[in-house]
Protein backbone atom coordinates (compact mmCIF):
# COMPACT_ATOMS: atom_id res chain seq x y z
CA UNK A 1 0.00 0.00 0.00
CA UNK A 2 0.88 3.58 -0.73
CA UNK A 3 1.85 6.11 1.84
CA UNK A 4 -0.61 8.91 2.04
CA UNK A 5 2.47 11.24 1.94
CA UNK A 6 3.94 9.24 -1.26
CA UNK A 7 0.74 9.07 -3.35
CA UNK A 8 0.76 13.27 -3.75
CA UNK A 9 4.38 12.40 -5.48
CA UNK A 10 2.99 9.36 -7.01
CA UNK A 11 0.31 11.44 -8.75
CA UNK A 12 2.50 14.35 -9.57
CA UNK A 13 5.00 11.40 -11.59
CA UNK A 14 2.50 9.81 -13.03
CA UNK A 15 0.80 13.09 -14.32
CA UNK A 16 4.40 14.63 -15.42
CA UNK A 17 4.68 11.51 -17.44
CA UNK A 18 1.97 11.34 -18.85
CA UNK A 19 1.32 14.74 -19.78
CA UNK A 20 4.95 14.81 -21.36
CA UNK A 21 3.85 11.71 -24.20
CA UNK A 22 0.06 12.55 -24.22
CA UNK A 23 -0.45 16.31 -23.86
CA UNK A 24 -2.38 17.57 -20.55
CA UNK A 25 -5.75 17.75 -22.42
CA UNK A 26 -5.53 14.03 -23.57
CA UNK A 27 -4.44 13.11 -20.15
CA UNK A 28 -7.52 12.42 -17.70
CA UNK A 29 -7.53 12.41 -14.05
CA UNK A 30 -8.04 8.05 -14.80
CA UNK A 31 -5.10 7.88 -16.70
CA UNK A 32 -3.43 9.37 -13.55
CA UNK A 33 -5.06 7.09 -11.13
CA UNK A 34 -4.39 4.14 -13.26
CA UNK A 35 -0.84 4.91 -13.99
CA UNK A 36 0.23 6.35 -10.56
CA UNK A 37 -1.65 3.16 -8.57
CA UNK A 38 -3.77 5.50 -6.52
CA UNK A 39 -7.47 5.37 -6.54
CA UNK A 40 -9.38 7.88 -8.97
CA UNK A 41 -11.38 8.88 -5.42
CA UNK A 42 -7.79 9.82 -3.44
CA UNK A 43 -6.83 11.63 -6.52
CA UNK A 44 -9.46 14.52 -5.60
CA UNK A 45 -8.57 13.97 -2.03
CA UNK A 46 -4.97 15.71 -3.29
CA UNK A 47 -5.83 17.39 -6.17
CA UNK A 48 -9.33 19.41 -6.31
CA UNK A 49 -9.43 19.73 -10.80
CA UNK A 50 -6.86 18.53 -13.33
CA UNK A 51 -5.69 22.10 -13.28
CA UNK A 52 -4.42 21.91 -9.73
CA UNK A 53 -2.55 18.80 -10.72
CA UNK A 54 -1.46 20.58 -13.52
CA UNK A 55 -0.38 23.27 -11.33
CA UNK A 56 1.75 20.30 -9.52
CA UNK A 57 3.51 19.07 -12.28
CA UNK A 58 4.68 22.74 -13.99
CA UNK A 59 5.88 23.31 -10.08
CA UNK A 60 7.83 19.95 -9.84
CA UNK A 61 9.20 20.90 -13.80
CA UNK A 62 10.34 23.99 -12.48
CA UNK A 63 11.92 22.99 -9.12
CA UNK A 64 13.79 19.96 -11.89
CA UNK A 65 15.02 23.20 -13.67
CA UNK A 66 16.22 24.48 -10.20
CA UNK A 67 18.03 21.84 -9.28
CA UNK A 68 19.96 21.25 -12.18
CA UNK A 69 20.73 25.14 -11.94
CA UNK A 70 22.22 23.98 -8.72
CA UNK A 71 24.56 21.76 -10.29
CA UNK A 72 25.32 24.03 -12.75
CA UNK A 73 26.37 27.08 -10.34
CA UNK A 74 29.04 25.12 -8.90
CA UNK A 75 31.11 25.90 -11.94
CA UNK A 76 32.65 29.21 -11.19
CA UNK A 77 32.87 30.38 -15.36
CA UNK A 78 29.24 31.05 -16.81
CA UNK A 79 31.02 29.95 -19.74
CA UNK A 80 31.38 26.21 -17.91
CA UNK A 81 27.89 26.65 -16.46
CA UNK A 82 26.41 27.22 -20.12
CA UNK A 83 28.28 24.10 -21.51
CA UNK A 84 27.16 22.40 -18.20
CA UNK A 85 23.51 23.44 -19.43
CA UNK A 86 24.17 22.08 -22.92
CA UNK A 87 24.70 18.50 -21.33
CA UNK A 88 20.54 18.56 -20.45
CA UNK A 89 19.45 18.00 -23.93
CA UNK A 90 22.30 15.59 -25.05
CA UNK A 91 21.09 13.38 -21.53
CA UNK A 92 17.22 14.01 -22.81
CA UNK A 93 17.84 13.15 -26.65
CA UNK A 94 16.12 10.11 -27.35
CA UNK A 95 12.94 11.72 -24.99
CA UNK A 96 12.92 14.86 -27.10
CA UNK A 97 13.16 13.19 -30.39
CA UNK A 98 10.23 10.92 -29.44
CA UNK A 99 8.27 13.73 -27.71
CA UNK A 100 10.05 17.01 -28.04
CA UNK A 101 10.58 19.23 -25.46
CA UNK A 102 8.12 18.56 -21.93
CA UNK A 103 8.04 22.49 -21.31
CA UNK A 104 7.91 23.60 -24.84
CA UNK A 105 4.80 21.10 -25.60
CA UNK A 106 3.49 21.77 -22.31
CA UNK A 107 3.46 25.78 -22.91
CA UNK A 108 2.77 25.84 -26.74
CA UNK A 109 -0.63 23.60 -25.84
CA UNK A 110 -1.55 25.73 -22.87
CA UNK A 111 -1.06 28.77 -24.75
CA UNK A 112 -3.58 27.31 -27.40
CA UNK A 113 -6.39 28.07 -24.55
CA UNK A 114 -4.93 31.11 -22.86
CA UNK A 115 -6.23 30.03 -19.31
CA UNK A 116 -4.80 30.30 -15.65
CA UNK A 117 -2.06 27.76 -16.49
CA UNK A 118 -0.96 29.24 -19.35
CA UNK A 119 1.37 31.87 -17.48
CA UNK A 120 2.31 29.58 -15.22
CA UNK A 121 3.74 26.80 -17.20
CA UNK A 122 5.75 30.02 -19.69
CA UNK A 123 7.15 30.42 -15.57
CA UNK A 124 9.44 27.29 -16.47
CA UNK A 125 10.30 28.07 -20.03
CA UNK A 126 11.05 31.79 -18.40
CA UNK A 127 13.31 30.40 -15.87
CA UNK A 128 15.25 29.14 -18.68
CA UNK A 129 15.78 32.30 -20.42
CA UNK A 130 16.39 33.99 -17.29
CA UNK A 131 19.02 31.64 -15.88
CA UNK A 132 20.85 31.78 -19.48
CA UNK A 133 20.67 35.60 -19.30
CA UNK A 134 22.60 35.67 -16.51
CA UNK A 135 25.43 33.56 -17.71
CA UNK A 136 25.68 36.08 -20.55
CA UNK A 137 25.84 38.96 -17.88
CA UNK A 138 27.95 37.48 -15.82
CA UNK A 139 30.44 37.18 -19.23
CA UNK A 140 30.13 41.06 -19.66
CA UNK A 141 28.51 40.01 -23.20
CA UNK A 142 26.05 43.36 -24.42
CA UNK A 143 22.47 42.96 -24.88
CA UNK A 144 22.42 39.27 -22.34
CA UNK A 145 19.10 38.91 -23.12
CA UNK A 146 19.00 38.37 -26.69
CA UNK A 147 21.61 35.68 -26.17
CA UNK A 148 19.68 33.95 -23.78
CA UNK A 149 16.85 33.95 -25.67
CA UNK A 150 18.73 32.94 -28.71
CA UNK A 151 20.30 29.81 -26.92
CA UNK A 152 16.65 28.71 -25.55
CA UNK A 153 15.02 29.45 -28.92
CA UNK A 154 18.04 27.24 -30.23
CA UNK A 155 17.11 24.16 -27.87
CA UNK A 156 13.71 24.43 -28.23
CA UNK A 157 13.65 24.65 -32.37
CA UNK A 158 16.10 21.74 -31.93
CA UNK A 159 14.24 20.16 -29.67
CA UNK A 160 10.77 20.29 -32.62
CA UNK A 161 13.05 19.42 -35.63
CA UNK A 162 14.21 16.21 -33.97
CA UNK A 163 10.38 14.75 -33.12
CA UNK A 164 9.45 15.76 -35.98
CA UNK A 165 11.79 14.35 -37.92
CA UNK A 166 12.10 10.94 -35.38
CA UNK A 167 15.68 11.67 -35.34
CA UNK A 168 18.53 12.55 -32.62
CA UNK A 169 21.30 13.44 -34.29
CA UNK A 170 19.74 17.03 -34.99
CA UNK A 171 20.47 17.48 -31.14
CA UNK A 172 23.89 16.54 -31.45
CA UNK A 173 24.53 18.69 -34.39
CA UNK A 174 22.97 21.66 -32.86
CA UNK A 175 24.92 20.77 -29.27
CA UNK A 176 28.02 21.02 -30.91
CA UNK A 177 27.46 24.10 -32.50
CA UNK A 178 26.43 25.68 -29.46
CA UNK A 179 29.43 25.02 -27.37
CA UNK A 180 31.50 26.18 -30.40
CA UNK A 181 29.40 29.25 -29.87
CA UNK A 182 29.66 29.98 -26.10
CA UNK A 183 33.01 29.12 -26.71
CA UNK A 184 33.91 31.69 -28.84
CA UNK A 185 31.81 34.75 -27.14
Amino acid sequence: MVRPSRKREKLIDAANDLIYKQGFRQTTLADIARESGVPLGNVYYYFKTKDALGEAVIGARLEDFRTRCETWEKFKDPRDRLLGFLEMPLELRNLLAERGCPVGSLCQELHKEHNALTSQADSVLRAHIDWSTEQFRAMGKPDPETLGIHLIASLQGVSLLASTLGDASVIDQEIKRLREWIKEL
